[in-house]
């Protein structure tokens, strides 16, 4: 994944389409597509204007998070494909997986039903 990817899911992960989040930076649409398409380098004062917009300046150029400790690459897909859901397809994810955190630390099954007493199919219970 080039750089132009990389920005790409950064204006995606703020929200912007591509015309709000050229206008925030200071450059036009066309100029914007280019760097989308890793066909137009990236320069100094460029950067600095996303760093402005709050882009991880330090992703988008080598591909690794700017904050904390460096992600696995599974880690990272996984972080980037959630950057990009929209704010309620977040909180349901956070909460699937809050759910399974729960359900391993309860016990060693690895079944996700609930056990249930005197249930038998076709009587009604």
């Amino acid at each position: 994944m080039g750089f132009g990817s990389r920005l790409a899911e950064e204006r995606k992960r703020l929200g912007l389409k591509q015309a709000e989040f050229a206008a925030l930076v200071g450059t036009d649409v066309p100029k914007q597509s280019l760097y989308e398409n890793d066909r137009r380098e990236l320069r100094a004062d460029y950067l600095a204007r996303l760093a402005d917009a709050k882009v991880d300046v330090v992703y988008v150029l080598t591909g690794q998070r700017m904050e904390g400790t460096w992600l696995s690459e599974s880690a990272s897909e996984l972080l980037n494909a959630y950057l990009c859901l929209p704010e309620d397809l977040q909180r349901s994810l956070v909460a699937l997986c809050s759910g399974l955190r729960e359900h391993v630390l309860q016990g060693t099954q690895r079944t996700l039903h609930t056990p249930t007493q005197g249930y038998r199919a076709g009587n009604g219970s």
